[in-house]
């Protein structure tokens, strides 16, 4: 099955520098060397808003697999295992595409805290969660044209302040606990952040550095400056 995806056509400049090509190759030879389509194997918003900064054409198909911890699993295993899953999904049903798939769980211990289902478990999480040092990985996969799969495991800490029941409520009663593990919407819950350690973009769902580094790994020409939404008025 191909992939639906629209090429976007960079600069001479811009293709050449990001291409692995030899010292001596034009820009003319640089844009006429055929780029993969890339698919991102996530439903996620934020991941998708990350991944179109690197300004690489792609589209989107949520990979449907069971992200049920394994008996005895621990949370960084659980995550590049359930990354790998998703990644090889998508990779079966577009040969010749690039796959890009992540998946960002929160640890607690020797907890794995996923998506909750309810509002109850949204809260309940939080409690677990406040004044807390928790661990937020995203395991990154990419799959290339070929069928070799690279991934990365990012890791990133965090500490919360200690929640009340009233911010907890107000948070849960909001809604945006939805689609996001341990209920952390993470541009949204800054303020309740003490310290935090690693990348933010992985705390949000993406690693860019990791990321631009697999795509280009993939054969994927990355933009030389990342897009931005421009700054907020």
């Amino acid at each position: 099955m191909g992939c639906p995806l629209e090429k976007k056509q960079m600069s001479r400049f811009d293709t050449l520098l990001n291409t692995s090509l030899p010292f001596w190759a034009s820009p003319d030879m640089a844009l006429a060397m055929p780029q993969p389509p890339l698919i991102l194997a996530s439903r996620s918003p934020r991941r998708r808003a990350l991944l179109a900064t690197l300004g690489v054409p792609f589209t989107v198909q949520s990979a449907d697999v069971d992200e049920t911890p394994l008996r005895q699993e621990g949370g960084l295993a659980y995550v590049q295992r359930v990354a790998a899953l998703k990644a090889r999904a998508i990779a079966a049903q577009h040969p010749g595409c690039v796959v890009l798939a992540a998946d960002t769980p929160v640890l607690v211990g020797r907890r794995i805290l996923q998506t909750p289902a309810t509002a109850e478990a949204a809260a309940a999480m939080l409690r677990l969660q406040s004044n807390r040092r928790v661990q937020v990985p995203t395991a990154v996969v990419v799959i290339d044209a070929t069928g070799k799969e690279r991934r990365l495991l990012v890791p990133t800490w965090l500490k919360l302040k200690v929640l009340c029941e009233a911010e907890i409520a107000a948070y849960v009663a909001s809604g945006h606990w939805q689609g996001c593990s341990g209920g952390l919407k993470g541009e949204l819950i800054e303020h309740w952040l003490v310290k935090m350690y690693g990348s933010r973009s992985g705390y949000l769902g993406l690693p860019l550095y990791e990321t631009a580094k697999l795509l280009r790994a993939a054969g994927l020409a990355v933009a030389l400056v990342a897009a931005s939404e421009g700054p907020a008025a």
